[in-house]
């Protein structure tokens, strides 16, 4: 991965709050969020079980549909 791509990645974090930049002289510091990252993570597990959940019943409704022919 090039510095340039990982310069945009964290541009991006930075943009939504995950990650903050200062400057020290020459040198871009980035510091984690821990707050914000943790606010991500409790959503991403949300949208995770929402997932797991269909998924659990589109296989019950496969099941369901395989034994009854």
């Amino acid at each position: 991965m090039t510095r340039q791509a990982i310069t945009r990645h964290l541009e991006v974090l930075a943009e939504v709050g995950l990650v903050q930049e200062t400057w020290r002289g020459r040198e871009h510091l980035w510091q984690l969020e821990p707050a914000r990252l943790a606010i991500a993570r409790r959503s991403l597990d949300q949208i995770s079980a929402w997932w797991d959940e269909k998924l659990a019943s589109l296989k019950a409704s496969v099941e369901d549909i395989g034994q009854s022919t």
